[in-house]
């Protein structure tokens, strides 16, 4: 007897779709036939699956910079090196 498709399997096809890009690709992932994955695949189908929203911040160069310079048990500076540092920094922000 043949297996029916259930709306758990057409959501896994369109899953695969969009990671694959292939009705062969989705079919060997799933199982499927290409032609039973190509009757399945909903045109402008988006992911179902739980996205992650990661609320992080980027520090800028002139912040990381700074923190490394502050830890003294990082790096050690001079302060003609710091002036280096400083100068440089100026020049990359133009």
């Amino acid at each position: 007897m043949a297996r029916k498709v259930t709306e758990k399997d057409i959501i896994d096809m369109n899953e695969a779709y969009l990671l694959c890009k292939t009705y062969s690709g989705v079919a060997t992932a799933t199982g499927w036939s290409a032609s039973t994955v190509k009757k399945y695949i909903i045109s402008g189908y988006t992911s179902k699956k739980e996205k992650i929203n990661y609320n992080i911040t980027i520090p800028s160069i002139e912040e990381t910079i700074k923190s490394l310079l502050a830890n003294e048990a990082l790096c050690s500076v001079t302060e003609e090196e710091k002036a280096n540092l400083s100068e440089l920094w100026e020049g990359m922000l133009i």
